[in-house]
C-alpha cells in the first residue's frame, strides 16, 4: 500500500511522466514479437523465440530498447547481449569453485564458435539457470550471424573473459583501478557495440572507431550502477567502490552504512568521477546518424545521468537500492528523438548538480562541453 501511495503522490506532481509511460504501454502492446525474429526459416524458429525471450527475462530494460534497433542491428546486439550474459551469469556464480570457474570464462569464446553445449544449475537466478541450460540455442543463432558480426561478438567475449579472471581476486583500490575494472565488464561492450554498428554499414564516424570514446561510454554506464549497487552488493559480500573513495575517511567499506557523512563524502566524490564521462559521451552521441541507433545509445545514457542526480547527496543510497521512476524512463524512450533534446537533458541535470557541489568540479565538466 505504501508503494501505491508513493506512486500516486509522485505522479501527482509529474504528470507528463504518467502520460508518457501510458503512450510507451501502448506502443509495446502494439510491437509484434514476430518482428524481431533473426530470419524466417521455420527450422530456426524455436531458437529464434528461445533467444528474444530468455532476452526479456534477463534484461527488460535492452529487451525495450533493442525493439527500435534497424532491423540489420536487432540481431547481432542481442546475440550479443545474451552471449555476454552467459559468460557474465559463469562469473557471478559464488557455488563454482575458481579452478572450474576459470576454465569455464576462458574457454567460452572458442566454446561458442566449435561446439553447442549447455551448463546444468549456473546462475544465481532461475531465469539465469535457464539461459544456461538451453544456451545451444544462442549458439545456433550466433552461427547465423554474418562473420563479421561473430569476430567482433568473438573478440569481445574472449577479453572480457580475461578482464574477469584478473580482478577475480583481486581488489579495486585506485580509481584507476576501477577505470580498468569497468572496461573489462561494460567499457569493453561499448567497444563491441561500436564494431557492430561500423560492421552494419548503418553508421561510418570515425568517432566510433575511437575505442577510447566508445569505452567511456560504457564506464559511464557501469560506474552509475556500481554506485547504485552498494547496499545491495555489500549485503552479498561485494566491493566494487575503490578504496581511494572510502579509505581515506573510515576503517572498513561497511562503516560508510553507520557513518553517513563519510558516506555522502565517498558518494558524492564518486558520482563526479563518473560525471567526468559525460563530455565524451556527448561527443559520441553527436557523431551518430541514424535515429534508431541514436536512440538506442542516448536513453541508456540519459537514465544514467539522471540515476546519478538522484543518487547524489542522497543517504538513501547506503542503505538500499535506489531507481528512478518508470515515468521518467518512459519520457525518456517516447521524448528523446535527436541530439539536441539529449544535451539539453544533460546540461539541465549538470546545472542541477552544480548547485549542491562545493568542490566547482561539476562547473568545470559543463564548461568544457
Amino acid at each position: 500500500m505504501e508503494k501505491i501511495l508513493n506512486r500516486v503522490a509522485y505522479y501527482s506532481s509529474h504528470a507528463d511522466e504518467l502520460v508518457y509511460l501510458m503512450q510507451m504501454r501502448k506502443e509495446f502492446k502494439q510491437f509484434k514479437p514476430s518482428e524481431l525474429r533473426l530470419d524466417d526459416l521455420s527450422s530456426q524458429r524455436n531458437d529464434e523465440d528461445y533467444c528474444y525471450e530468455a532476452l526479456k527475462k534477463v534484461s527488460r530494460s535492452f529487451s525495450v530498447v533493442i525493439q527500435q534497433l534497424p532491423k540489420e542491428l536487432r540481431n547481432p546486439v542481442c546475440l550479443f547481449y545474451l552471449i555476454l550474459r552467459g559468460l557474465d551469469t559463469i562469473e557471478d556464480d559464488m557455488k563454482l569453485d575458481e579452478a572450474t570457474k576459470k576454465e569455464l570464462l576462458l574457454k567460452f569464446s572458442d566454446d561458442i564458435n566449435l561446439k553447442e553445449f549447455n551448463l546444468k544449475n549456473i546462475g544465481d537466478t532461475q531465469d539465469y539457470q535457464d539461459l544456461m541450460l538451453h544456451f545451444d540455442k544462442v549458439i545456433r543463432a550466433y552461427r547465423h550471424l554474418d562473420s563479421g558480426y561473430r569476430t567482433v561478438i568473438t573478440e569481445i567475449t574472449k577479453e572480457m573473459a580475461i578482464g574477469m579472471e584478473k580482478y577475480a581476486n583481486r581488489s579495486i583500490v585506485s580509481y584507476a583501478d576501477w577505470d580498468d575494472y569497468c572496461h573489462y565488464v561494460a567499457g569493453l561492450v561499448g567497444i563491441g557495440l561500436s564494431q557492430l554498428f561500423l560492421n552494419s554499414g548503418i553508421e561510418s564516424s570515425e568517432n566510433l572507431a575511437d575505442e577510447e570514446l566508445s569505452n567511456e561510454m560504457g564506464l559511464f554506464l557501469q560506474k552509475t550502477n556500481i554506485i547504485r549497487d552498494f547496499a545491495e552488493d555489500l549485503e552479498e559480500g561485494r566491493v566494487f567502490w575503490p578504496e581511494a573513495s572510502w579509505k581515506h575517511k573510515t576503517t572498513s567499506i561497511s562503516q560508510l552504512q553507520q557513518e553517513e557523512n563519510n558516506g555522502i563524502s565517498a558518494l558524492n566524490e564518486m558520482i563526479i568521477n563518473a560525471l567526468t564521462h559525460v563530455p565524451a559521451c556527448l561527443k559520441y552521441l553527436r557523431s551518430l546518424t541514424n535515429k534508431d541507433v541514436f536512440r538506442f545509445c542516448a536513453i541508456p545514457q540519459l537514465m544514467a545521468i539522471a540515476t546519478l542526480k538522484k543518487l547524489y547527496n542522497n543517504p538513501d543510497v547506503l542503505h538500499k537500492n535506489i531507481k528512478i521512476h518508470r515515468g521518467r524512463t518512459a519520457k525518456y524512450f517516447i521524448a528523446i528523438q535527436n541530439y539536441s533534446n539529449t544535451e539539453r537533458e544533460f546540461v539541465s541535470i549538470l546545472k542541477h548538480l552544480e548547485k549542491k557541489d562545493a568542490t566547482g568540479k561539476i562547473k568545470s565538466i559543463l564548461d568544457s562541453l
